[in-house]
């Protein structure tokens, strides 16, 4: 049995170089990344994390610190879904999703991650992965870059190696989209996924 000794949490700003724009989201100009650390009583610990766009970081980390740290501290570490149920009933009139869910999500994470590393196993195999390789996709928020900026990202992607590319659609005038997509296709060429 692992008691858990302490929960750190820390909240970093990232700037984004090029604002991004989504459909949904619309324009963002930096992520927030939460990031939780818990450590047991042999000195291990697991990290976790979760991120907001623009605004609301402060408001998950606050959820996790204090609130969820204060009642993970002497708790079994390995009682992982037990620990979630604390934690979801612990929070429940603060909300049922958005920052609640965040926060649990990143101690979540956190407790998965230290188990894995106290079985001495990557965490892809704690949860039952077979296989150490997963073909990966490059993703832009790039619904608003032109054309141009669109297939230099691209280029940008494939010299790094990726073989398949996930581009965003939903402006305003669906046939942008369209020309988008026809453009990104006829530059990549044959067999290599959109």
């Amino acid at each position: 049995m692992a008691k858990i000794t302490n929960v750190r949490t820390d909240l970093y700003r990232v700037p984004l170089a090029t604002a991004l724009s989504d459909s949904t989201h619309g324009d963002m100009l930096d992520f927030e990344l939460i990031v939780v650390r818990i450590t047991d009583a042999d000195g291990a610990t697991g990290m976790g994390y979760t991120y907001t766009v623009n605004a609301g970081g402060d408001a998950v980390a606050r959820m996790i610190d204090p609130y969820l740290g204060d009642i993970l501290r002497g708790e079994d570490a390995d009682l992982i879904e037990a620990l979630w149920q604390k934690m979801w009933w612990h929070l429940h009139y603060a909300g049922r999703g958005g920052h609640v869910t965040s926060a649990i999500s990143a101690v979540d994470i956190a407790l998965w991650d230290l188990k894995a590393r106290r079985m001495g196993q990557p965490l892809w195999r704690v949860f039952g992965g077979f296989d150490p390789r997963v073909p990966v996709y490059a993703g832009g928020i790039d619904l608003q870059f032109s054309t141009e900026q669109l297939l230099a990202q691209a280029d940008g992607f494939r010299a790094q190696g990726f073989r398949a590319i996930k581009m965003k659609v939903g402006r305003p005038d669906l046939r942008e989209d369209v020309a988008r997509v026809a453009a990104m296709r006829e530059h990549l060429g044959d067999g290599f996924p959109l």
